[in-house]
């Protein structure tokens, strides 16, 4: 008679652990036992399975750090109280507790198993050099045309774009005469809006056309960026449905569409970061010739000159390239500080010259700005001196009323905000700041989460950011309207239907899968150093952003994420692939 087989007194012991973990973190994130129960038993055959198969430490380590990493963001997200951008610090915080950290550990527990399966997925669907296909223009052209011909919808529907938001303030200075009187709309894409106004007026005396010709313009370049990534994918040896697929979802996806149409310059360099992504892709084994040197400068004088912050991107990418490519990157290195010093000589001297402000430093401290206010409404003690610096900048109820912990436009934008004197005496800022952290260092933390909440939160999409994007704003009265051209010309309006198809993967969820990439490459070893080169401009980006995130929910600012979805899918399968210069793989772990 056969005796009934009983499970091995360790793995019975680490299934009640697991279990127990399962409890505490499906309690804290609100899910059934069924579901605790369900949990606890893929995380053992998880652990099981990947005792049998075996790890290196690397791998251990990456995945381990990923799961821990992502359950905190996902139990602290489930704990934020959100009312609105504009509510206070009384409605807008986080919730965090013991049990929170607790059920952070258990979720890390249960979700380590999952990304080390992951891991060996992608070590066995390695794509390798034999894969790769031959470069083909008519692939490229092919899934340019799909993408912009799905996206004319939106162009005859919304007619002439998107005047939202600071799109429409960028516009105003455009049609404002004389040389721009400040650097804060970007010069370089007032003067574009000012070509396209004047094209426009070589074909009708009515401005919405030289704005419908900027928006065609806009969306050409960016459906052209958007085809190179899945065209990427197809060279790359990648299956034609997973190509394909790529260049179907930006077809298809309102979002997308939107965006290429909208007035605001986010699109066009999110564009331009995914675009010096997939230049670093293709670095020869040898250093760059001159035509790469050249894109390269070109590229990276637009990231400097499109956005204020892409001179910080652009250097942040060149410290990834001197890293990872050593004396192999003297030549992109001379190009892009060569870049970077022309555009600190336009933007400094040559602005100063033509009496073009230069943006405000208002703009560039909202997180330190955003902390203190926070540590003031919450009755942090300051010394007199502390406050002859702050209540200068600032008078002392200002700081308390116009703090608002999702969004600093009300404090840095505020009138009896003295921005002279913070310009002048910002060393004493940064000072009283240092000061003020060791006592308020959870205060400091917590506003430093509500600000930035749209670049970590999984899963959630908030803000007034659903519909914006295509509508009109007529900030100055000049009589701005939106028409549907089909519903003129059919009868039938298709704006609903395009409306419904603008949401897309939230923000937070981007930053987590990107930083998923970055785990997979790390673990496996074998050729991270040319797929990390490829992740640095979407690493770059986010990590400026966060240094300085002035609302805390807006895609715009992390569009290139999404931009570039198809290629952080695809980095961890690539590592024969990306790059494939001699000298940048290392051999796996044993």
């Amino acid at each position: 008679m056969t005796q009934p087989q009983t499970l091995p007194p360790r793995t019975a012991l680490a299934g009640a652990a697991l279990l127990l973990c399962a409890l505490l973190a499906c309690y804290k994130l609100e899910l059934g036992p069924v579901a605790a129960v369900l949990a606890a038993a893929a995380a053992l055959y998880g652990y099981r399975r990947a005792g049998r198969e075996g790890a290196p430490r690397r791998a251990w380590l990456c995945c381990g750090g990923y799961a821990a990493l992502l359950s905190l963001a996902v139990v602290a997200g489930r704990d934020v109280r959100y009312a609105g951008m504009e509510g206070g610090a009384d409605v807008n915080f986080i919730d965090w507790g013991a049990d929170s950290l607790l059920a952070s550990l258990a979720l890390a527990a249960l979700i380590c198993p999952a990304v080390l399966a992951l891991y060996r997925f992608t070590l066995r669907r390695q794509l390798t050099p034999a894969q790769a296909r031959p470069s083909r223009l008519s692939v490229w052209l092919a899934m340019w045309a799909l993408i912009f011909v799905c996206w004319t919808p939106y162009l005859l529907t919304f007619y002439p774009a998107g005047i939202v938001g600071d799109g429409a303030l960028t516009l105003e200075e455009a049609l404002a005469p004389g040389v721009p009187s400040s650097n804060h709309w970007v010069v370089p894409v007032i003067l574009t809006m000012r070509f396209f106004l004047w094209l426009g007026s070589l074909i009708s005396a009515d401005l919405h056309v030289g704005v419908f010709l900027y928006a065609l313009a806009q969306s050409l370049l960016f459906s052209a960026v958007c085809a190179a990534v899945a065209y990427r994918l197809w060279r790359a040896g990648a299956p034609r449905w997973a190509a394909w697929g790529s260049a179907a979802m930006y077809a298809v996806s309102g979002f997308f569409a939107s965006y290429g149409m909208a007035l605001w310059k986010d699109a066009l360099f999110a564009a331009g970061v995914v675009w010096l992504a997939l230049q670093l892709w293709q670095l020869p084994r040898a250093e760059p010739g001159w035509k790469q040197c050249l894109n390269f400068t070109l590229t990276a004088l637009f990231l400097c000159f499109w956005r204020n912050n892409g001179l910080y991107v652009l250097l942040l990418c060149l410290a990834a390239l001197a890293v990872l490519m050593r004396r192999r990157a003297k030549r992109l290195l001379a190009c892009g500080l060569a870049a970077a010093v022309f555009a600190l000589a336009v933007t400094g001297p040559v602005y100063d010259a033509l009496g073009i402000r230069k943006d405000s430093l208002t703009e560039s401290v909202s997180v330190p700005m955003q902390q203190i206010a926070a540590a003031l409404s919450a009755g942090a003690e300051t010394t007199p001196e502390q406050e002859a610096v702050l209540f200068r900048i600032l008078p002392e109820e200002e700081w308390t009323a116009s703090y608002h912990p999702t969004l600093s436009d009300d404090l840095k934008g505020n009138a009896a905000l003295d921005a002279a004197y913070l310009e002048t005496h910002f060393g004493d800022f940064l000072a009283v700041w240092a000061q003020l952290l060791p006592a308020n260092f959870g205060t400091y933390v917590e506003a430093y989460l509500m600000q930035t909440l749209g670049c970590w939160q999984p899963g959630v999409f908030q803000g007034s950011y659903t519909d914006y994007w295509i509508g009109v704003q007529d900030v100055a009265g000049r009589g701005w309207h939106s028409t549907d051209w089909i519903e003129t010309l059919t009868g039938r309006s298709l704006s609903q239907l395009l409306q419904r198809s603008t949401r897309f993967v939230p923000s937070g969820t981007m930053v987590w899968v990107m930083f998923l990439a970055f785990a997979l490459v790390l673990a496996q070893g074998q050729g991270r150093r040319a797929s990390l080169l490829v992740l640095a401009p979407f690493a770059a980006s986010w990590l400026v952003l966060m240094l300085a995130m002035p609302i805390a929910y807006a895609y715009r600012y992390i569009l290139m994420l999404a931009v570039g979805l198809p290629l952080l899918c695809l980095l961890p399968f690539a590592g024969q692939t990306a790059a494939p210069s001699a000298g940048l793989h290392t051999p796996p772990d044993r």
